[in-house]
């Protein structure tokens, strides 16, 4: 029987992945240098029929994210720019309420629609060559992790910087990450007066159409308060454990 080398195996598959692109093509956006490959760009042209908060916010969470990497030498040296590009603009790709979306199911978490979409474009893409399983566990991950706080522990710094980039556009001014001047010339470009609103009437929506994807989720409390009937007493994992239903 011929045994392999476990340390050799493993040396292998590290080799074997596909290493992202090195000096990408940027352009400039509200002050602000971004990566500028087709790929991003067809990922742009995606949302941009969006909602226009929803455009917004995704153009926001992708900037401030460059902008905070291009402020730290460390990330700016690491970070495979393309993929948090690509992460940060179709994060929200489950919270397309166009009738009939090609995004949204009926029943999964819309952080879980948003990954699965953005990795089915990926795929999908003439350039999809540059992507291996690993980038695309990454992109996956750095979406379908973005709703729940915590989960992001030890994950790798591809996952980290995304996930971070995702809570800037939060309620609550400039996080300190961002220069301050770009932080100013983004929002003056794209005002955030309309996310909390937006945000609002999309959780409520997620409640009436889809509720079994909402229970034991960060929505639930906007179907108990704003969508008649809804009731995830029975659906909750408390209910589980406590015999209730």
């Amino acid at each position: 029987m011929k045994f392999i080398n476990v340390a050799t195996f493993l040396a292998a598959a590290a080799t074997a992945r596909c290493t992202p692109p090195k000096n990408l093509p940027t352009t400039t956006l509200y002050g602000v240098e971004v990566v500028d490959t087709q790929l991003v760009r067809d990922a742009r042209a995606i949302i941009k029929d969006f909602d226009d908060f929803l455009y917004k916010h995704s153009m926001r969470t992708w900037l401030f994210g460059a902008a905070a990497i291009a402020a730290n030498e460390t990330l700016k040296k690491t970070i495979d720019l393309e993929l948090h590009a690509v992460s940060t603009i179709l994060h929200d790709l489950g919270w397309d309420m166009t009738p009939n979306s090609p995004w949204v199911s009926p029943d999964h978490r819309f952080e879980i629609d948003g990954a699965i979409g953005a990795v089915g474009f990926v795929k999908g893409h003439k350039d999809a060559k540059h992507w291996d399983e690993y980038r695309l566990e990454k992109l996956h991950d750095g979406i379908a992790l973005h709703a729940s706080p915590g989960l992001n522990y030890g994950k790798n710094q591809d996952v980290q910087t995304i996930l971070s980039s995702i809570g800037f556009d939060n309620p609550g001014g400039r996080p300190e990450p961002i220069p301050e001047e770009d932080y100013n010339n983004i929002v003056k470009g794209l005002p955030n007066d309309d996310i909390i609103a937006g945000t609002n009437k999309t959780w409520i929506w997620f409640a009436a159409t889809k509720p079994e994807a909402t229970y034991n989720t960060v929505i639930e409390p906007w179907g108990e308060a704003f969508v008649p009937g809804y009731n995830a007493t029975g659906h909750r994992v408390f209910d589980l454990l406590n015999g209730s239903s």
